[in-house]
């Protein structure tokens, strides 16, 4: 496995594990534990529910190629700078499957 692909699961994870669930301490958000914030990250990578687009054998981010890992980092790192922003992807996440009314 190539060192820049470790790289980018470790700043995704980071984003994911740690960031954003910071963010959603100190703003509002819609969601604040970080399973949360991976399923609107790839839902809207995706645009479309990421199981069906993956296996759910294995954790996501280790299926991703580096092109993939490069845009979800783009989308996470913009819920961090712009949390707003999650409301939206969040919405989006959740028609995709099915959960809104």
């Amino acid at each position: 496995m190539s060192n820049d692909l470790l790289q980018l699961r470790a700043e995704y994870l980071d984003l994911i594990n740690r960031q954003l669930p910071e963010k959603a301490k100190q703003v509002r958000m819609p969601v604040r534990f970080n399973h949360c914030f991976a399923r609107i990250v790839l839902d809207n990578l995706f645009g479309g529910c990421w199981y069906d687009f993956l296996s759910r054998k294995q954790p996501a981010y280790k299926q991703l190629e580096a092109s993939q890992l490069e845009q979800a980092i783009a989308i996470a790192r913009t819920l961090v700078e712009q949390p707003q922003q999650a409301f939206a992807l969040n919405q989006n996440s959740l028609r995709w499957r099915g959960k809104l009314k």
